[in-house]
């Protein structure tokens, strides 16, 4: 498998790195903008019910963004990491693709956990609970969100110090 994985690389190198960086792009600068951008248009919004409706649609399409770019830079990492051998190479290097890889993990199990607020936000929206609805979504957009960029920015951070530049 390693072999094959290191024959792809070395076919579709450019190619793996350029998904690899435009799919960290996105991710990190969709939650900025999500953070920064839309959630105060979305608070803006005076009715209760309409503000907490378009928050989960919001959430939702968002959903559909991420998971795509979320399985994007994971292959393109795995590529990454055995095609550039960085397994029999410098221990340094070793060290911080492990600590990358370990702060994607947490971004992704955070993924989920949103994932699994927004499923009872929207849950409670339904059986009119605006309290939970507007708690789930509080978490979601002024903690979670936050949290995932500043732990993207430090794994791209990572990504940077990696590729040497």
């Amino acid at each position: 498998m390693r072999e094959l994985l290191m024959e792809v690389f070395g076919n579709f190198t450019r190619f793996i790195i350029l998904l690899h960086i435009v799919s960290a792009m996105i991710l990190v600068g969709s939650l900025f903008v999500m953070r920064i951008v839309v959630a105060p248009v979305i608070e803006g919004i005076n009715k209760e019910e309409e503000r907490l409706g378009k928050g989960l649609e919001l959430m939702r399409r968002y959903g559909y963004v991420v998971i795509p770019v979320m399985l994007i830079l994971i292959l393109a990492s795995v590529f990454m990491n055995v095609g550039l051998g960085f397994k029999y190479g410098n221990p340094t290097m070793y060290v911080l693709v492990h600590t990358k890889e370990a702060i994607w993990t947490f971004i992704a199990f955070n993924f989920l956990y949103m994932y699994i607020k927004y499923r009872n936000s929207r849950r409670a929206y339904r059986a009119k609970e605006w309290v939970e609805v507007q708690e789930n979504l509080i978490l979601i957009v002024h903690y979670l969100i936050p949290l995932n960029f500043v732990f993207g920015l430090i794994a791209t951070y990572l990504g940077i110090i990696l590729r040497g530049y």
